[in-house]
């Protein structure tokens, strides 16, 4: 049997918990937390978005409005309809006039749609609308 007060009595005192390794785990937790958080923040939408060789980078904090192949449409992850798009984009341009507004739509989107989802941006009070496209050749 072992005498419990005779190990205390040799100085090892009471259990304790190594941290270092526990924060070690937290580390990885976080850096594959964030390294899927940023490809979180798109449209809600399976797209497959168009290439272009030039461009600018996409403004953090833009609104995001996803426009699929069949004219499905989704506000930073919520679908919405075309009817409703003016209303939720005014709403949300309302708390932050200054942002712009970037169109994710997928290679297949028709040129038509593109442009009366663009019209609609600006109605509800967009200065500035871009279309997002991807830098990596196929």
């Amino acid at each position: 049997m072992i005498d419990l007060s005779a190990l205390r009595r040799r100085g090892r005192g009471q259990p304790e918990v190594i941290i270092l390794s526990l924060i070690d785990i937290m580390m990885v937790l976080l850096i594959f937390l964030l390294s899927t958080a940023s490809s979180v923040r798109e449209t809600g939408l399976e797209l497959e978005r168009p290439y272009a060789e030039t461009g600018a980078q996409l403004d953090p904090e833009a609104v995001l409005l996803g426009v699929g192949a069949e004219g499905e449409l989704s506000l930073e992850g919520r679908r919405v309809d075309r009817l409703s798009l003016r209303g939720v984009l005014e709403e949300r341009l309302a708390r932050r006039p200054d942002l712009g507004v970037v169109l994710v739509a997928d290679r297949r989107t028709p040129a038509g749609l593109l442009v009366e989802v663009m019209d609609q941006a600006r109605l509800a009070g967009a200065r500035r609308v871009a279309l997002a496209a991807r830098k990596e050749a196929p």
